[in-house]
């Protein structure tokens, strides 16, 4: 596979019934993802095998856990370890965008 480059704003999708993915990439060992939310929608905790970064764009929000609920604004960086919850709701006015890159 080539190395990928892109400006993520041409990628940015919002989706009226549900919380969008957005596919970026993908290589043995990881997937980047594009995740784009309207006020109001969520994804809900899950767990995955695999490690977690996300990195928040634009929007603001709250990453969920099973411990608690932080507040996320663009420039936030998340690292979710294999096998720890997580999930997301858009608690803004505006869209809310984060790169979600997945390993294992």
């Amino acid at each position: 596979m080539d190395t990928l480059c892109f400006d993520y704003q041409d990628k940015v999708a919002f989706s009226q019934e549900k919380a969008n993915k957005v596919a970026l990439g993908q290589t043995e060992l990881s997937r980047t993802t594009l995740w784009c939310l309207l006020p109001g929608q969520q994804i809900k905790p899950h767990v995955h095998a695999g490690d977690h970064i996300w990195v928040v764009l634009e929007g603001e929000g709250n990453y969920l856990s099973d411990d608690d609920a932080l507040p996320i604004t663009p420039g936030k960086v998340l690292v979710v370890p294999a096998g720890k919850s997580h999930g997301v709701e858009n608690s803004g006015s505006q869209g809310l965008v984060f790169v979600s890159v997945s390993a294992g």
